[in-house]
């Protein structure tokens, strides 16, 4: 299937924000939106580098210049022109990567997934590799991504991360290196949302505190189990009320017993995982927070993704914003791939 194609049944808006352009005005011969549609398409059909998408560019057929509303030499004779390379290096390494995510129409942000990831080609003897924070809805949409800047951590970036986004009633899953009562505060009393967040040993007294909490009396309340990739899985879940935790507006914590065999092995893994929330019991059951902890790895399985799929960890684009905006073209393109592999099953009878 030809990359424009794509592009018809996608949820995506073009960048038609001519402002946000980093070119003079007197200088630009190609549309913004038409040179970040252009290398959209040449990610979709497998360019994993900016050169890479400027010999897509190069080679792409008339009709599909005409798709992507790219300059027009000829009216006449309609014959379009691609922008150059050296173009499209230029606006992929100097747009404000914000253009790039206003693309994606992720409407519904009742559950932010919040993770990091580095792209390690990315490093030079000076710099330490670019790492990116995204926000993800569990759709895979990518709400939001910010570069975290250098000699600085996750911690600090999760509010930028977060900043452009209508977050109040929402919930935000995170690792444990954001289980920090800063971060709870700012979520529930400056943003009015809701976080779930895993407890390790980083937070060594709130840690204790939680593997301490009564759960051999605890009631049983959420099973499920699964049988995939060679291996058999059951998930338990028990909740607790927090009552006096060491933990900004916890209200709850929840504990996932995973029990794993592998079939051909017959090898048994078993391990806990705890999470605390500020969701009350009214506003969440085991069954729900099961859900999210279960839907963390979504944003994990996109990194993994980028990474086999689309060499991320390969890829050396460091200049400018050139890795912010490449890893947001992957972002956008992969549950473009994915709903074209769902479109293209048979319908049943």
């Amino acid at each position: 299937m030809h990359p424009q194609s794509a592009m018809a049944s996608c949820a995506l808006s073009a960048p038609a924000v001519e402002q946000a352009d980093p070119r003079h005005r007197r200088g630009r011969r190609h549309h913004l939106g038409c040179i970040i549609l252009i290398g959209l398409c040449a990610v979709l059909g497998g360019a994993r580098s900016l050169a890479a998408i400027g010999q897509w560019a190069a080679n792409a057929p008339q009709h599909t210049l005409a798709r992507l509303d790219a300059r027009l030499m000829q009216p006449a004779l309609g014959l379009r022109q691609a922008p150059s390379p050296a173009t499209i290096r230029r606006v992929l390494t100097s747009t404000d990567p914000g253009v790039l995510t206003q693309m994606s129409t992720a409407a519904d942000l009742a559950v932010l997934i919040v993770d990091g990831k580095s792209a390690r080609g990315s490093h030079t003897r000076q710099s330490r590799a670019v790492h990116l924070l995204a926000a993800m809805t569990p759709a895979g949409q990518v709400a939001a991504q910010t570069r975290v800047a250098d000699k600085t951590s996750e911690i600090s970036a999760l509010a930028d991360v977060l900043a452009g986004l209508d977050i109040e009633g929402s919930v935000v899953s995170a690792d444990a290196l954001h289980t920090q009562n800063e971060t709870a505060q700012y979520l529930v009393q400056e943003r009015r949302a809701h976080y779930a967040f895993t407890v390790k040993a980083n937070q060594p007294t709130l840690f204790r505190q939680v593997k301490a909490l009564p759960w051999a009396q605890a009631p049983l309340l959420f099973t499920e189990t699964s049988r995939a990739h060679g291996r058999e899985e059951r998930r338990t879940a028990k909740v607790l009320t927090a009552p006096g935790l060491a933990f900004a507006h916890a209200k709850q914590v929840l504990r996932v017993h995973r029990w794993v065999k592998e079939v051909c092995t017959g090898k048994v893994r078993r391990t806990y995982a705890y999470v605390v929330t500020s969701l009350a019991a009214e506003q969440a059951d085991a069954r729900r927070l099961a859900g999210l902890v279960r839907g963390h790895w979504r944003i994990e399985a996109l990194h993994h993704v980028r990474d086999v799929s689309f060499d991320e960890d390969a890829s050396r684009v460091r200049s400018g914003h050139g890795a912010q905006n490449m890893a947001m073209l992957r972002n956008l393109a992969i549950p473009l791939l994915a709903g074209l592999d769902r479109s293209s099953e048979p319908f049943s009878s």
